[in-house]
Formats: C-alpha cells, sequence, structure tokens
C-alpha cells in the first residue's frame, strides 16, 4: 500500500460480463487495490458476493433492491465505513452513494468524489434522477470529469466552482487493448471495408444516424462495405425497422451486446470505427478504437477533440451532418497516407491514457485530499 490512501470507493453496479465501460473500471481497480486500501460497496450485482474478487478490495454487495431500503443501507455502509477510518469516498455515477457520501462526509468529516462525464445539460432528466443528480453535484466535495471541456460544461451549466471539479481522465488496459504496429492491409483503399460502431442504442449516442451515415456511403463508395453495430438498447428495434425500410440489410448487421472482455475480436475486424453521439464525455469506446489502432470518424462533441491526436481531429464533424461525416470516412479510406499517420499517431497518443498513467493521477487527486 502506498500513501496510506484508506478509499471507499463506490460502484452502482457490477457484472463480469457487461458491455459497458464498467469492465475497464473492474480492471482499474483490481490494480488500484494492490496501492491502496479499497472498501468496495456495490450497490447492484448479479452475481454471489462469494464469487466477486476485484483484487485485494473489500467487498460489499448491497442486499436491498427496494429503493428506499437500498438508500438506507448504503447510507448505514457509508456511515460504518467513516467510522473505521475511511476518510476518502469516490462515487461512480450512482447518485445514491454520493448523496450519502456528500452527507456522512460533511457531518463526520472527510472529502467524497463524484465521477459523472455526459453533457446531461443537453438533456432534460426526470424528477427523480435530476433531484439526485443535483444532491450529487452540490454535496460532493469534488466532482471528477473527463477533460477541460467536460469541467467547463458543468463550471457553466451547473454553476460549480472551478476548484472544486477535477479532471480525470479515463484509461485503458494496454495489456487488453494494443496494436503493437500499423496495418498495411487495412489501410489498401481497393478492397471491401468494414465499419464497427459499439455503443449503446440510443438516439444520445448516435443509434438513429447510422441508416442516414450509410444511405451517404451508399452513393458515394464504388466498394463494398459493412456496418457492424455491436450494442443494444432502446433504439435496437427501431435501427432494425429503418434497416428493412431502406434495403440496407446487406449494409448493415446488428449484432448486439458483447461483453467487453470479447469486443476486441470486432475491432480486429474494422477498418474504420464511426461514433456519431449526440453526446459523449471521455468516450471509453474511443480509447478502444485507438488502443487498437483503428482510425475513426466522431462528432465533435465533449472532450473527443481533446483526446484525439492531430490527424484525427481533421475527422472530427460538427454533431448532425451525417453528410459530412460520410465524406469524412470516404476520404480517410481513399488517402493511404493519412490513414497509416492516422494509425501511428493514436497508437502513440493512447500511452497517455494507459492504466498506470491515469492511476497516478487518480492517487495524487487523493492525495491532495489527505495531505
Amino acid at each position: 500500500m502506498q500513501n496510506n490512501i484508506k478509499l471507499c470507493y463506490i460502484l452502482p453496479d457490477y457484472n463480469p460480463k457487461t458491455d459497458s465501460h464498467f469492465y475497464h473500471l473492474y480492471e482499474f481497480l483490481e490494480k488500484l487495490s494492490e496501492k491502496i486500501d479499497i472498501f468496495l460497496i456495490i450497490e447492484r450485482s448479479n452475481v454471489d458476493f462469494k464469487e466477486i474478487k476485484i483484487g485485494n478490495a473489500e467487498i460489499y454487495v448491497q442486499k436491498f433492491k427496494f429503493i428506499p431500503l437500498r438508500i438506507l443501507e448504503n447510507l448505514i455502509l457509508v456511515l460504518k465505513a467513516r467510522k473505521r477510518g475511511y476518510e476518502l469516498f469516490y462515487t461512480h455515477y450512482g447518485y445514491i452513494g454520493a448523496t450519502n457520501a456528500g452527507i456522512v462526509t460533511r457531518l463526520f468529516g472527510g472529502k467524497s468524489y463524484y465521477w459523472n462525464c455526459a453533457m446531461n445539460w443537453l438533456f432534460q432528466k426526470k424528477d427523480i434522477s435530476k433531484i439526485g443528480y443535483k444532491l450529487s453535484l452540490n454535496l460532493s466535495h469534488y466532482l471528477v470529469t473527463g477533460g477541460e471541456t467536460m469541467k467547463q460544461g458543468y463550471v457553466e451549466h451547473y454553476k460549480l466552482k472551478p476548484e472544486k471539479v477535477k479532471i480525470l481522465p479515463n484509461c485503458i488496459n494496454l495489456n487488453r487493448f494494443y496494436k503493437s504496429s500499423v496495418s498495411n492491409e487495412r489501410s489498401d483503399p481497393a478492397t471491401s471495408k468494414t465499419f464497427l460502431f459499439v455503443h449503446w442504442l440510443s438516439k444520445r449516442k448516435g443509434a438513429d444516424m447510422i441508416v442516414f451515415i450509410a444511405k451517404h456511403l451508399s452513393q458515394i463508395l464504388n466498394i463494398k462495405y459493412k456496418i457492424f453495430v455491436v450494442g443494444d438498447g432502446p433504439y435496437k428495434e427501431q435501427l432494425s425497422k429503418e434497416i428493412k425500410e431502406n434495403n440496407l440489410e446487406n449494409y448493415i448487421e446488428i449484432i448486439g451486446a458483447v461483453p467487453n472482455e470479447k469486443i476486441i475480436d470486432y475491432y480486429k475486424q474494422a477498418d474504420i470505427f464511426i461514433m456519431p453521439s449526440m453526446e459523449e464525455g471521455f468516450p471509453r469506446v474511443l480509447l478502444e478504437a485507438m488502443a487498437m489502432g483503428v482510425p475513426y470518424v466522431a462528432f465533435d462533441v465533449g472532450a473527443v477533440r481533446e483526446l484525439s491526436p492531430e490527424t484525427a481531429q481533421r475527422f472530427l464533424v460538427k454533431s448532425g451532418d451525417v453528410e459530412l461525416f460520410a465524406h469524412k470516412i470516404e476520404s480517410l479510406l481513399n488517402d493511404k497516407d493519412t490513414y497509416k499517420t492516422f494509425q501511428k499517431e493514436e497508437l502513440e497518443k493512447i500511452k497517455e491514457y494507459s492504466m498506470d498513467n491515469v492511476m497516478d493521477k487518480f492517487i495524487n487527486i487523493l492525495s491532495e485530499s489527505t495531505n
């Protein structure tokens, strides 16, 4: 253990077969537990707590599903953690844990951190969620988010003091995701192409843009292509309907949800990754694409420009412009040198977001409260 840091980390969900970014968190916490003392509270899980092991972390999985009881159980756990000497509390997204940690640390000392990295100001939350979100922001000592762009968004829209907002980029396990060299086969413009979309299937994440992009691509590309859509979500049925209505069954295939531990196989097949999201924070899917040497075209939202290398920034498109999005894909396919440069730069850039680098930043943020 280092720095004598005792951290109570509150995780809203645990599922080892998840298709979400949470799998990256499990890897992060496993390695982090080798360096600091972690008491991990998991609010929900489909796994028996006896089967859960995340490094050296002490783990408690909450028992109650009924919301009022879950809130009370969580509060008791946070109080017990504080009594045991845990002064630092860090909640990833969850409102219950963030609110309780904020209350307990303000009453009995300590510091609470709340991670949130989404452009929520663009979307109206439901009443209950809105209350939980505001309580989390206001009661936590610090908001932690993914980049300077996101920080400015929170400061502007929620009137947070700049010094209350800490910046911590997302990380990626480069032992699991990593392509060591540039592929000549991928950059050959004469072969059929595979485009990859990996995300939650919702309008917010651009699932409603996929058919429009495909229709434009079919007009401008003179090669065969296919868009593989990996993910699940509320827009899945509508997307399937749109594909059929536009006779795009040969161009778009919905794969469905794939556990993150197995997602690498799809990146290996991809020539270009597409991310037409209407909102993002510090998207982990782009980190995955970068680590696997897959060039991408994306909407210029959230911290996407911040995390992108120089060449990649030329392929960021104003949100909603699907025609230009399709032309950027065409341009990237037709310029073999630019494609290779893109790969080289992203394979270098991704090293900034290695688990070790981000973990050092995370520990430094916590250390500021203990000094």
